[in-house]
């Protein structure tokens, strides 16, 4: 069933403006693949300033250029951003502020709560699941460091990291991601913890860290 929003004088029907909303979605995910937060859990977090862009889009107050401005000033402010910002990233962040703004004046003003919601949650979606893809990713790579460490030998691998770090594993596939953040990582052998560092050296401009919680 198609949602519809009532408004005074007929209904806005959301799945009108679906192409739109799909298109501005798309260019702020293009945007975000280059925003050095990429696996935080919360929202907030993993949206960048896009969460502001499209809190301020939806009081049809801003203007496109005033507020792609204040996104970009947001994004330099970030310290692991270190103030650099590819054209093609900053173009996909100008096109889908404009095409935002320019939907919120558009369509009816008791509509826009509704379709900033809708590019919110869809925006989330892709992130999140891109972030865990991505760790995925990571996780594989110390699979394959490990492997290749000992041998594809797991009973090598038991016997280095210690019954209480092996009692989980039934192969090296049930190895966890490599966390330097974690309770797990602070508890672990001397030998699971030299594997994790070792690992970080060598893959740290390929693998992807987990963000810490206070980056939310």
């Amino acid at each position: 069933m198609r949602k519809v929003v009532t408004v005074r004088g007929g209904r806005f029907d959301l799945d009108s403006v679906r192409p739109r909303i799909e298109a501005i979605v798309a260019h702020f995910d293009q945007y975000l693949d280059e925003y050095p937060v990429k696996t935080a859990k919360s929202k907030h977090a993993v949206m960048g300033p896009v969460a502001k862009i499209l809190e301020r889009a939806a009081t049809r107050k801003w203007d496109a250029q005033s507020l792609t401005g204040y996104a970009l000033r947001v994004h330099e402010m970030n310290p692991k951003a270190r103030g650099y910002l590819s054209p093609t990233a900053r173009q996909a962040l100008e096109k889908g502020t404009t095409q935002l703004v320019e939907l919120c004046r558009t369509i009816p003003v008791t509509a826009v709560t509704k379709v900033v919601e809708r590019i919110d949650y869809s925006l989330y979606y892709v992130r999140r699941k891109k972030g865990i893809e991505w760790l995925e990713k990571t996780r594989q790579m110390f699979i394959r460091f490990l492997q290749e460490k000992y041998h594809s030998n797991f009973h090598e691998l038991v016997e280095a990291w210690g019954e209480k770090d092996a009692k989980d594993l039934k192969d090296f596939g049930d190895v966890r991601y490599p966390s330097i953040q974690s309770e797990a990582y602070k508890r672990a052998s001397d030998n699971k913890k030299a594997d994790i560092d070792a690992f970080w050296r060598q893959y740290q401009d390929q693998a992807i860290p987990e963000e810490e919680e206070n980056n939310d």
